[in-house]
């Protein structure tokens, strides 16, 4: 885990477009959190998250209810409603529920379980498209 000091350097060297904030192992946290920084959940969150920017579910995380970000990246465990530009599943991460996103990323051993809609990057619309094959 990363240190993050207050020229907003974290000490690999890797400079961040802000601060950040985590919700450590062992942390159940219930309500609603509006962040402009970026999040890291290892803990349990049940509420909505409003972020401009990441989200990170880590590989200890759980988070139960609404997410809308910049970007999603879920390594543990995510039930509801997803809303943002980026959704990525890694290796052991799981998503059940609805994913509205522009660009969707499953790593190899990631799950999703529920339905997808296009969001277009441009009007921030959502698109619903039919995943239904033609008919002959």
């Amino acid at each position: 885990m990363a240190i993050f000091v207050s020229d907003n350097k974290q000490s690999d060297g890797v400079s961040s477009s802000g601060g950040a904030t985590i919700i450590a192992q062992g942390t159940r946290i219930k309500g609603e959190i509006n962040a402009d920084c970026r999040l890291h959940i290892d803990g349990e969150f049940e509420g909505t998250i409003h972020s401009k920017d990441t989200v990170m579910v880590g590989k200890n995380g759980i988070v139960r209810g609404d997410i809308e970000s910049a970007s999603l990246i879920v390594s543990g465990r995510f039930i509801g409603n997803i809303t943002a530009n980026v959704l990525e599943i890694k290796p052991q991460g799981r998503v059940e529920g609805t994913a509205a996103t522009s660009e969707f990323v499953i790593e190899r051993k990631g799950m999703f379980i529920g339905e997808s809609k296009i969001k277009s990057p441009k009007t921030n619309k959502i698109e619903v498209i039919s995943s239904e094959l033609p008919k002959k």
